[in-house]
């Protein structure tokens, strides 16, 4: 199964505008930022971007973002990622290896920037305890619904206590919304996940889902790095200044996951 699509949903904004300066001495060192997160049975793909230096006079390097030489070592074998554009930088003959150790090389400011990830094993054993949920439709005038499907219950194996983390997402191409939204509100994506955990269970309510029809359940076996990296972005702006990084000379992250999909659907009830 290919995840190159439903990935994106990962990347939630962890450098937003990365801003790279020590406001006491004002120094600024011109390093990338490298964002990647190759998954069992997907092309491996790395984007690479620059940070927004915090002074107008800093010394930026001549590196042009999209023509660097971006090399992606696994075992004995060596491949050269293409260039996309935008900073992308991807092998379409290439397939991530679940278990596999895969590493990055690519020079940037007279620099080499590198760094090394191994790929987590699918999850074991992913069950649910329901395939559909009933929910009332809800307008500007609806009070709670005064019945509500138990939430599902998600289970997995996980004796070792390693990190999962979930995603749903639906999958209309029309979405059909559960409550109303007036012109003030902010419509909701048509995706929402939960925080990462080391646990093997984890349970889904009705009042999480924003829109009827099919979703996706994604549970990705992340590693630490990941995990660490989204509570800091989601609980302090100091990853703004000092950044937790996994990239030698480089900021960002480099991480293997992988994952298994199940499906619910989400019915509307009177």
């Amino acid at each position: 199964m290919k995840f190159i699509q439903k990935i994106q949903i990962l990347t939630f904004i962890l450098f937003p505008g990365l801003v790279s300066c020590d406001k006491q001495t004002h120094e600024f060192t011109d390093s990338p930022i490298v964002e990647a997160y190759l998954t069992a049975g997907d092309h491996p793909k790395v984007t690479i971007t620059r940070q927004i230096p915090f002074i107008e006079d800093a010394d930026r390097s001549a590196d042009n973002i999209d023509s660097l030489n971006v090399v992606l070592i696994s075992d004995q074998e060596t491949f050269t990622l293409k260039p996309l554009g935008n900073g992308v930088y991807m092998d379409s003959n290439v397939i991530v290896r679940d278990s596999g150790t895969y590493s990055i090389q690519f020079s940037f400011n007279q620099k080499s920037v590198s760094a090394t990830t191994t790929i987590p094993v699918k999850p074991l054993h992913f069950k649910q305890s329901a395939v559909k949920m009933n929910i009332v439709r809800m307008d500007s005038t609806s009070g709670p619904p005064s019945t509500m499907s138990d939430p599902i219950t998600l289970s997995w194996t996980n004796s070792d206590e390693s990190t999962y983390l979930i995603v749903i997402e639906n999958l209309e191409d029309v979405l059909d919304p559960i409550r109303y939204f007036s012109d003030e509100d902010s419509i909701p994506t048509n995706f929402f996940r939960q925080q990462p955990t080391n646990t093997s269970e984890a349970e889904i309510r009705p009042m999480d889902f924003q829109y009827f029809g099919t979703h996706r359940i994604i549970l990705y076996h992340v590693l630490s790095d990941y995990a660490n990296l989204y509570n800091q972005s989601t609980s302090s702006s100091q990853n703004l200044t000092n950044p937790s990084t996994t990239i030698t000379n480089g900021f960002g992250i480099f991480t293997g996951l992988s994952a298994d999909t199940l499906y619910v659907r989400v019915i509307e009830i009177d």
